[in-house]
C-alpha cells in the first residue's frame, strides 16, 4: 500500500511538471507570435539607400556597441548597445508598450539594463540618458543583455528618412506576404548589393523551420534543398556572429527548448511509470492465481 501511494504521488508530480513546462513553453511562444512575421537581414556596417517597391522592408537599424548610459537619479554608468531604429516597434520583442516612429523622447530597454540601472526590471516611465539625451522608458523587453532601442531622429538630430546615404547594421523584413523563403532577402541583396544572408525569427522560435511544403512528396529536389536549408539554419544558430536582435531570439530559443525538453522527459518518465505499474498489477494478479491454484 505504501509503495502504491508513493507511486501515485510520483505520477502526480510528473504530470504536474509536464503541464507546468508545457504551459510556460506555450506562453513564451505566444508572447513572440507576431515576431514570426519578420526576418532580419544582417548587413554589417553598410550604406543604405531607400528604394521604391520595397514595401516589405519594415525598417532599418544601426547598432552602436558599448555606449555608456545613465539612469535618472542613479549615480552609475552602465555600458550598453544602442540600437537606433526607424520604424514603429510594436507587437514585437515581447513588449507590452510601443515605441512609435515619431517618438523621439522614448526608448525600450532590456530587463538586464533596467535591473543594473534601477535595481528592478519594472522600469517603465523611468528616464535613461544616452549621449546627453534623455529618453523615457516606454517598455521593457525580457533579456539579460544590456541594450536600448531609440528612434533615429533623436539620435541623429534630424529626420533620418531624409538622409539618402545612411549607415545601417541590418534590415527588418516583413515576410507575411512572401511566396517562398528568401524571396525578399534575395531581392534586397540584388537591389543594394548586400549579401542575402538572413535569418527568420521562426528559425529560433519554432520547433521545425518554416518552409514551403512540396506539391508532391516525391519531389526529391525539394527534400535536397530543404536539407541544405536546415543545415544552414543550424550552422547559423551555432556559429554566426550574432547582433543584438539575433542574440535576443537565440536566448528565447534556449528558454523554449529548456521547457520543451523538460516536458518531454516528464512525459517519458510518466509513461514509464504507467507501463511499470500496469506490469506490476498484471504480475500481482497472475501470482495470486498461481497461489490459489496451488491451494486447491
Amino acid at each position: 500500500m505504501k509503495r502504491f501511494v508513493i507511486g501515485i504521488l510520483g505520477a502526480a508530480l510528473l504530470s504536474g511538471m509536464a503541464v507546468w513546462n508545457i504551459i510556460h513553453a506555450e506562453y513564451i511562444s505566444g508572447t513572440y507570435d507576431n515576431d514570426r512575421n519578420y526576418a532580419y537581414l544582417t548587413t554589417g556596417q553598410v550604406t543604405y539607400n531607400k528604394m521604391k517597391n520595397e514595401d516589405y522592408i519594415k525598417g532599418t537599424y544601426l547598432i552602436d556597441r558599448d555606449v555608456s548610459v545613465t539612469g535618472n537619479g542613479v549615480y552609475k554608468q552602465i555600458t550598453a548597445d544602442i540600437v537606433t531604429v526607424d520604424f514603429d516597434v510594436e507587437d514585437m520583442l515581447g513588449i507590452s508598450g510601443r515605441l512609435a516612429e515619431n517618438d523621439m523622447g522614448g526608448c525600450i530597454i532590456s530587463s538586464g539594463l533596467a535591473y543594473h540601472l534601477f535595481g528592478s526590471i519594472y522600469a517603465t516611465g523611468y528616464t535613461v540618458t544616452v549621449q546627453g539625451v534623455d529618453h523615457v522608458v516606454r517598455s521593457v523587453t525580457d533579456s539579460e543583455d544590456n541594450f536600448i532601442l531609440i528612434q533615429a531622429g533623436q539620435e541623429r538630430g534630424e529626420d533620418w528618412e531624409l538622409v539618402e546615404h545612411r549607415e545601417i547594421s541590418g534590415l527588418v523584413i516583413d515576410i507575411s506576404e512572401e511566396n517562398y523563403r528568401g524571396e525578399y532577402a534575395t531581392e534586397v541583396g540584388e537591389h543594394h548589393g548586400y549579401s542575402s544572408d538572413c535569418y527568420y525569427v521562426t528559425d529560433y522560435l519554432n520547433i521545425l523551420p518554416n518552409i514551403n511544403l512540396p506539391a508532391k512528396w516525391s519531389d526529391f529536389d525539394f527534400w535536397a534543398e530543404s536539407s541544405s536549408e536546415w543545415k544552414q539554419m543550424s550552422e547559423r544558430r551555432l556559429y554566426a556572429d550574432k547582433d543584438v536582435f539575433e542574440i535576443f531570439y537565440y536566448r528565447q530559443r534556449q528558454q523554449l527548448n529548456l521547457y520543451r525538453w523538460r516536458s518531454v522527459i516528464s512525459v517519458i518518465l510518466l509513461a514509464g511509470w504507467c507501463v511499470t505499474t500496469r506490469l506490476c498489477i498484471k504480475y500481482g494478479k497472475h501470482t495470486k492465481r498461481i497461489k490459489f491454484s496451488c491451494i486447491y
